[in-house]
């Protein structure tokens, strides 16, 4: 019995730790990829060296997923 018992307390701990990291993400998708996970943006930014912002890849927001957790 006890031994039982300590077994799907173990199989349950598992499942909770590694279900939400096989799943796909949930939540509202990334409005600054819009839901793609790459951008490309290139504004001016005086703060900048030469006075742009560049960036290009992944997105930084919801790194690559394209959707946040909510």
């Amino acid at each position: 019995m006890d031994g039982t018992f300590i077994l799907i307390l173990a199989v349950i701990a598992i499942a909770v730790i590694l279900l939400p990291r096989i799943l796909p993400p949930r939540g509202p998708t990334c409005n600054r990829c819009d839901g793609t996970g790459f951008v490309n943006e290139r504004w001016p930014d005086p703060s900048q060296p030469g006075g742009w912002h560049e960036l290009e890849g992944k997105c930084p927001k919801c790194k690559g997923k394209g959707k946040l957790r909510s």
